[in-house]
């Protein structure tokens, strides 16, 4: 029996804009009884929390990669330190490993075996080119939160160079927790050709999977997610995680 079978009431919560494939898990975290649901997608994917209590299930979270299941406790913390852009030098240094690395960077050792690393793979990416950390979250609605606070609101596309970063984070749209995503861009076209590196859920590797006009298709037109543009965040750099 499916987990939509079994609790019907995760039914007005789910993302239905995707052909996702959903599966429950039951853990306990200090003596309190919790579902995860993820729901795996060919490009994205995305985990639910529900609390298990007397009255039934009640929501508590949403995102690429909930708190619940998070690989060790930095990896949900903002980094530290100065916040601001990062020069141009480190934007094309991140771009060119942003091609480089198509089809061969593996997210395998993210969350969920690659599936939930959209943000883990932007954030190692950047991290193997700039030796320096810019988020700890493997989600997109922490790490959006840290990228407006760092820079007071998004950019627009032209604003942002290529290796910068593009993302649509996990949100709330008519009820449903329509899942978010994040990628790097490459270099301003003017149009919809604009290209966008990112992580594929179902194959856990990078790709060249994105450009602007397929990403504002289906996170903008058919998710109702918002659509944000940021340089890279020059941080300090912190210990590995």
């Amino acid at each position: 029996m499916g987990v939509e079978q079994r609790y019907p009431e995760i039914l007005p919560f789910l993302d239905d804009t995707d052909d996702y494939v959903n599966e429950g898990t039951e853990i306990t975290v200090d003596a309190r009884r919790y579902l995860v649901v993820t729901q795996r997608g060919e490009e994205d994917s995305g985990q639910l929390l529900f609390e298990i209590t007397d009255h039934g299930l009640e929501f508590r979270d949403s995102d690429t990669a909930v708190d619940v299941l998070r690989h060790g406790a930095e990896s949900q913390v903002a980094v530290s330190g100065p916040c601001g852009a990062s020069d141009a030098n480190d934007h094309r240094d991140v771009h060119s490993e942003a091609m480089e690395q198509v089809d061969r960077f593996s997210s395998a050792n993210g969350p969920d075996g690659g599936n939930l690393a959209c943000a883990w793979a932007v954030r190692n990416i950047v991290h193997d080119t700039l030796a320096r950390w810019i988020t700890r979250t493997d989600a997109t609605a922490i790490f959006d939160q840290e990228l407006r606070a760092c820079f007071g609101g998004t950019l627009q596309d032209n604003e942002v160079s290529a290796g910068g970063i593009i993302i649509s984070p996990t949100e709330t749209v008519n009820g449903r927790r329509n899942i978010g995503h994040v990628g790097l861009l490459g270099p301003h076209t003017g149009d919809g050709s604009r290209l966008i590196y990112s992580n594929s859920s179902s194959a856990a590797k990078w790709k060249q999977n994105f450009t602007l006009q397929s990403w504002i298709a289906k996170y903008r037109t058919r998710k109702g997610l918002k659509i944000r543009f940021f340089p890279l965040p020059l941080r300090g750099s912190g210990p590995s995680v």
